[in-house]
């Protein structure tokens, strides 16, 4: 996803860099489990911090911008909202949560 406004990208590779670390020390890999319908999925972060962003990207920032108009201003409202420096907020945590949910959605929906 290309993004112009240069605020909201860094405020992204924080993000991303944040959940990373999250999620490698919460499981001691880069790894984090989605659930379908019908059973857990085991996802293997690839690529470090870029493959974090690539999901950010995808079932965070483009869901932004498939549903507001200001969706850019909107990202850095929320993002910023999501990070203290370069620490995960509950916010953070929360959006990261919603993320994971709706990616088990699209994978239920897929298995369909």
């Amino acid at each position: 996803m290309i993004i112009k406004n240069f605020r909201l990208n860094a405020l992204a590779n924080t993000y991303s860099a944040a959940l990373y670390e999250h999620i490698s020390q919460e499981n001691g890999a880069p790894v984090f489990t989605i659930s379908t319908d019908q059973s857990q999925i085991q996802v293997n972060i690839v690529g470090g911090v870029a493959g974090m962003r690539d999901l950010v990207d995808e079932f965070y920032l483009n869901a932004l911008k498939k549903n507001y108009q200001g969706w850019e201003a909107m990202g850095i409202a929320l993002m910023g909202k999501c990070l203290n420096g370069t620490a995960l907020t509950q916010s953070g945590l929360e959006i990261w949560y919603s993320m994971v949910s709706d990616m088990g959605i699209s994978v239920a929906e897929a298995q369909r």
